[in-house]
């Protein structure tokens, strides 16, 4: 798998898609649907691209997914730039991507040690259960945060390879599991990620919708086992699906277009 990756990789790079005329932004458009969508978003990825472009609502859908949408592209630029000037991670960096994620959509919380905004990136200070799992700790947070930003610092200058991709599925799988926040852990986690192949100049990562029951299956089983391979592998098998599509897609371009009447 990781030498089909490593050779995927090498002939998405040399077709040059950079040059193309919007083509990241269409690229990011479509990551951002993926990951909303995965978190019930109602839009389609043409309501998506519409939005973005041209600033239209979908009829009749709710106006918290088009905030979602919004938010999380918003969120996409902002570590777009960061990765320009390879800022590296810190728990505040981490809270300022948050907070663009829930800029418009998150909400004040009240609780017996105090109150949490996840409209700001505040760290949350309550429990969470989810599926059966307790998160850690709200105590523990922080210094959890703070372990995972200094273990990715110390890697992320000197991966190289598919070890860029490895990495990206470990803060992933980390921080999901230590879930931060109050709302909007997921699609921080997947930025996250994507911040690492931002800041080596990769191709993205998609997360595609329809294969959610798996990347929640990949989640589940890693810590079952204990072997962060799992993830990974699967992380694996979703960028050779992306790379392999868009190269599919460069193809069918250079075949020409022909008039039809």
């Amino acid at each position: 798998m990781w030498g089909d990756l490593d050779k995927l990789n090498k002939e998405y790079k040399n077709l040059n898609l950079q040059e193309v005329l919007d083509y990241e932004k269409f690229c990011i458009i479509s990551i951002v649907w993926h990951s909303t969508k995965i978190e019930g978003c109602s839009l389609t990825e043409t309501d998506t691209k519409i939005l973005l472009e041209n600033g239209l609502t979908a009829a009749g859908k709710p106006l918290q997914d088009h905030l979602m949408i919004k938010d999380h592209f918003a969120a996409f630029q902002f570590i777009q730039e960061q990765a320009k000037l390879k800022r590296k991670l810190s728990v505040e960096f981490i809270q300022e991507i948050a907070a663009y994620v829930m800029k418009n959509t998150g909400s004040f919380t009240n609780t017996a040690l105090g109150s949490f905004d996840t409209s700001k990136g505040d760290l949350r200070l309550a429990q969470v259960y989810v599926d059966k799992k307790y998160f850690p700790d709200l105590k523990k947070v922080p210094s959890l945060i703070a372990q995972l930003c200094t273990s990715i610092n110390q890697k992320i200058d000197a991966v190289k390879g598919t070890e860029i991709l490895k990495l990206a599925a470990d803060i992933h799988y980390n921080f999901v599991n230590i879930h931060p926040f109050g709302d909007g852990n997921g699609r921080t986690a997947r930025l996250l990620m994507n911040y690492i192949q931002l800041y080596h100049n990769e191709p993205l990562i998609k997360i595609f919708t329809e294969d959610r029951a798996q990347y929640i299956d990949a989640l589940n089983e890693t810590e079952e086992k204990e072997n962060l391979e799992i993830f990974r592998e699967f992380i694996a098998e979703q960028e050779i699906k992306f790379l392999q599509a868009e190269i599919e897609k460069y193809k069918k371009l250079n075949k020409g277009f022909m008039l039809m009447f």
